[in-house]
């Protein structure tokens, strides 16, 4: 299928949910997808990039807005210190903001427009401690970037005896019923250190 949904890693432990109800999910995936050509949203878990950044793999994190987010979760206590993650946008995504295939639902992206992600660091009791903001497409003042090269983003700000990561996804294209641009982010290659007491 391309893609698994959660993942675990010795330190880390990256959530999800799926609604079997209604057919829809949230949360961390591993993918392996590499399509970008196709825009549509059937190839939502494709990186728009043709390779990953460490092996075949790479996680993709769609942010579900109406739902409470998917955390990464600090799996040992102790002092966590996060250095840099890379982040790309999903073939989903990009189409939608470059209006390739004509997302009926979002609009091209204009000057002013944004795409951010936003780590913030859950202390003990997850009380929300520091954020960093990624602007993964920025058109403010004049920019014109779009993260399609597994771009590095520093997150140094994230550390201490931390419970987990809370990830949201914030975009400028908004309408009455939330955001308009598919909130699906790609992130590979997440540095940090983990000194376990």
């Amino acid at each position: 299928t391309g893609y698994v949904m959660g993942y675990r890693s010795e330190n880390l432990e990256f959530q999800y949910f799926v609604n079997e109800e209604y057919g829809y999910w949230g949360g961390f995936a591993i993918a392996s997808l590499f399509d970008m050509a196709n825009g549509n949203p059937e190839n939502q878990y494709s990186v728009y990039n043709n390779r990953a950044v460490s092996g075949n793999n790479y996680l993709l994190y769609y942010y579900d807005s109406y739902n409470e987010p998917c955390d990464i979760l600090c799996r040992y206590h102790g002092d966590y210190q996060f250095a840099t993650v890379c982040l790309n946008l999903s073939t989903y995504t990009y189409h939608s903001i470059t209006n390739e295939d004509a997302n009926p639902y979002a609009r091209e992206f204009a000057d002013g427009d944004y795409l951010k992600v936003v780590f913030t660091a859950l202390m003990e009791n997850k009380v929300e401690g520091e954020s960093v903001e990624c602007y993964v497409v920025d058109y403010r003042d004049g920019k014109r970037y779009i993260a399609t090269n597994w771009d590095a983003f520093d997150i140094s700000a994230l550390s201490g005896r931390m419970w987990g990561i809370r990830v949201r996804i914030e975009t400028s294209d908004v309408g009455e019923w939330g955001a308009n641009t598919p909130l699906y982010i790609c992130m590979d290659n997440l540095v940090y250190t983990c000194d376990r007491r």
